[in-house]
């Protein structure tokens, strides 16, 4: 797991209009266009060795939750919002949630009479987002949100931007169009980034292929803040002199931020090479918010670059055969002039030995250049391993003790099958 602060190291949060510590993303077009292509060169989902005719959970392997992660700090990177780490309790406990959900409809309030009931998975399937595809593809299925049965509220992208988002935990069972369900557990975080307000789109250069990945014209632009009362705001969006037409919904229900609002463009499409000014009128004495979103192509950057501007992905290292010692990742490649290195993945679990038999996860790798961090060594446990990989979050119901604000309320997501049908909560 490869865990990296990009306020701190790729780039800055501004105060904008005043509003101390409001997300800005401070980044170049290079930076954004190389750090999206290089993210998503490698989207695949791991292997769950879940199985729903059992019940047995089983667990995710390598490179799923890492890569799950990867997504969510990804889009955190974009938004100017630190990146967060995964639990592997968390992940536990996701895993657990998503064999119910996997032998289930989606749901999350999970009675004893529930096929693969378990308490643990119960408790969790209250506390994370929930879908009906895989860990990984999920997560730009939660940045949509288009379809949510309970309406435009944005409530899984709002967690995943969530100041107190993380630590967080994956789990995920089946690769299927049936029997296949994902949880991205994420309540109860210790996060406190304590930014005034988190757009997406945000400030500055953002991907083009963005918009396209999270439907982001179709299921709306939004605002969440922990601070300030967006429940009876206005907002425009300016091209240029073009006052582009939208539709603003407020009070959408506190999920992961405290108020959220949706700005929906109404018959116009974001274009590569515009800018786009959104000025949102809070209402009462609190001060306008306005911030400029630059919509940029990606298309020409390559993941050959990936090494010399991103200090390079290390290989993952392979796991050790019962208790033999995995070999860990390669070292990363430096990054130039100042770009943040980039530490290659820990060696992934060894797979257990006999019952009296450890087996020794593998050896850890360090990027080099900049501030890249080592992946970190997991260890396979006697009889069966175990693995620590990257975590995620959740963005379904939250009423917690460490959330006070959040409304407990279940968030229903139908998403099309094929072209995007994937059903999440």
């Amino acid at each position: 797991m490869i865990a990296r602060r990009p306020g701190l190291a790729l780039g800055v949060w501004l105060a904008l209009t005043g509003a101390a510590g409001a997300a800005a993303a401070a980044n170049t077009v290079d930076q954004v266009c190389q750090r999206w292509v290089c993210d998503r060169a490698d989207m695949s989902e791991g292997v769950s060795t879940g199985n729903v005719s059992t019940c047995d959970p089983g667990d995710l392997l390598p490179p799923g939750r890492p890569n799950a992660l990867k997504a969510v700090n990804l889009y955190r990177f974009l938004t100017g919002m630190p990146e967060v780490t995964e639990d592997p309790t968390f992940d536990t406990d996701a895993q657990d949630c998503a064999i119910i959900q996997a032998a289930n409809s989606l749901s999350h309030t999970v009675t004893t009479s529930a096929t693969c009931y378990n308490a643990t998975g119960a408790t969790a399937s209250n506390r994370s987002s929930i879908c009906s595809g895989q860990a990984v593809g999920c997560i730009d299925l939660y940045m949509d949100d288009s379809a949510n049965a309970t309406g435009a509220n944005y409530g899984h992208r709002t967690w995943i931007l969530a100041n107190s988002l993380g630590p967080v935990g994956f789990g995920s069972v089946g690769s299927g169009r049936s029997m296949t369900a994902s949880c991205f557990y994420q309540v109860g975080g210790t996060g406190n980034a304590k930014v005034s307000y988190v757009g997406w789109p945000p400030a500055g250069p953002v991907p083009l292929q963005a918009f396209t990945a999270t439907e982001l014209d179709k299921a709306g632009w939004s605002l969440q803040s922990d601070s300030i009362n967006l429940n009876s705001a206005t907002a425009t969006v300016m091209d240029g002199t073009t006052n582009q037409p939208v539709t603003v919904s407020t009070n959408l229900g506190s999920y992961g931020a405290k108020y959220a609002m949706g700005i929906v463009p109404n018959g116009w499409k974001s274009q590569a090479g515009h800018n786009y000014t959104v000025t949102v009128t809070p209402g009462g004495t609190a001060a306008a918010i306005s911030y400029t979103v630059q919509v940029v192509d990606c298309s020409s950057y390559s993941t050959s670059n990936c090494a010399a501007t991103d200090a390079g992905v290390g290989t993952t290292g392979q796991g050790g055969s019962s208790g033999s010692t995995g070999t860990g990742g390669t070292t990363g490649q430096g990054g130039s002039s100042g770009a943040t290195g980039k530490g290659g993945a820990g060696g992934t679990t060894g797979a257990g030995g006999t019952t009296s038999t450890t087996g020794t996860g593998g050896a850890t790798a360090s990027g080099t250049g900049g501030a890249g961090a080592g992946g970190a060594a997991s260890t396979g446990s006697g009889g069966s391993a175990t693995d620590a990989g990257g975590g995620g979050c959740s963005c379904s119901t939250t009423a917690d003790d460490d959330a006070p604000f959040v409304a407990l309320l279940a968030l229903a997501l139908l998403v099309a099958f094929g072209v995007r049908r994937r059903r999440s909560a």
